[in-house]
């Protein structure tokens, strides 16, 4: 086997916004690194996790092997696993790994087991392909080494299509999916031959101005931004200030993005959540949003729109959300099935390939 310097390494990620480097190790990040001091420390980690990062290459190796750190949040889900790592060869699923190792992380910060990962994955088909090794959702991954067959080529491959950015809740994060590219932006995105960027971060999207910067910032050819249930939790936007949010996020956004076709989601079902809240309910979010999109169409945004939550994942679905606010993988599944079918699929889909 040939060992990949780090600084190679490097130039085979995609999906961060940011890299952390560390004596020893390269970690993809989804906020700068330099503004890690402006997150509190839950934003901080779930904005670490390494959803929609992966290693993008061309080789000729039969097999690749990859060495890490990883901190792993194992939320129970429906009897589901975490944690896994997914390999594409050619654009098709090849396999799923969970590796050997990694600790394990409570839910208050608490950390079982060696940080120290393993994971192979062998019997890729013979002669050059493009291989992509994604990175699992729900935990953060710090990269120690790549392997390959000796001998074997290696080249970085960018991901020249259409991108599709996402920003959203742990239901954009996906951090309770099985897989790795079992999100619902990873499905939608992968039926439609796109590329794209997760920012969701976990209990973080709070409709935020440090957010909304680095969207901007981001090249994108379409964005979609799924708002609102992070904010339902004690009430932390009553209705005034969460229309001025929403208003101040779209505007920074459109500062680089002036014409960038952008679809505004509100919330998916949640039984609890629909008619009570110390702020404005799940029902009522989904009315104040669509309100905010027609408000920009009326003042000449011609490139924003507007998709009720309830459309990729309503009451019928109830059985597919065990904790009555997450999907279960399948939930993901369908939700990705139907936001390509609604939104990217056909000629007048948010962005073509």
């Amino acid at each position: 086997m040939q060992a990949i310097p780090l600084s190679t390494i490097e130039t085979l990620l995609d999906g961060q916004i940011d890299i952390r480097r560390r004596p020893g190790s390269i970690q993809p990040m989804r906020l700068p690194v330099a503004e890690l001091p402006f997150y509190d420390a839950f934003t901080q980690w779930v904005a670490s996790c390494a959803t929609g990062c992966r290693l993008r290459f061309r080789t000729d190796s039969t097999t690749v092997k990859l060495t890490a750190t990883q901190h792993l949040l194992a939320l129970p889900n429906d009897g589901e696993r975490r944690g896994a790592y997914d390999l594409y060869v050619e654009g098709e699923f090849f396999a799923r790994t969970w590796g050997v190792g990694g600790a394990e992380m409570d839910p208050q910060g608490g950390l079982t087991g060696d940080a120290a990962l393993t994971l192979a994955f062998e019997g890729m088909p013979a002669g050059d392909k493009t291989v992509e090794l994604w990175l699992p959702q729900a935990a953060t991954v710090a990269i120690t080494g790549l392997e390959l067959e000796a001998g074997a080529s290696l080249k970085a491959v960018p991901d020249g299509r259409p991108r599709v950015l996402f920003h959203g809740s742990s239901i954009s994060h996906g951090m309770e999916a099985e897989g790795a590219t079992a999100n619902w932006p990873a499905v939608a995105s992968r039926l439609a031959n796109l590329d794209h960027l997760n920012l969701g971060w976990a209990g973080s999207c709070l409709l935020s101005g440090l957010a909304a910067r680095i969207i901007r910032d981001q090249r994108a050819d379409a964005i979609v931004l799924k708002l609102g249930i992070n904010v339902h939790t004690d009430g932390q936007l009553k209705e005034r200030n969460f229309l001025d949010a929403a208003h101040s996020m779209i505007s920074i956004i459109r500062e680089k993005h002036s014409t960038t076709p952008m679809l505004i989601v509100s919330p998916i079902w949640s039984p609890p959540r629909e008619t009570a809240g110390d702020g404005p309910s799940l029902q009522r979010m989904r009315q104040l949003l669509q309100m905010v999109v027609d408000a920009r169409i009326k003042t000449g945004d011609g490139a924003i729109g507007y998709l009720d939550g309830l459309e990729l994942f309503g009451p019928a679905d109830a059985a597919l959300l065990p904790d009555d606010l997450h999907p279960n993988t399948e939930g993901y599944r369908l939700m990705g099935e139907r936001f390509h079918r609604l939104v990217l699929s056909g000629e007048n889909g948010l962005v073509r390939a």
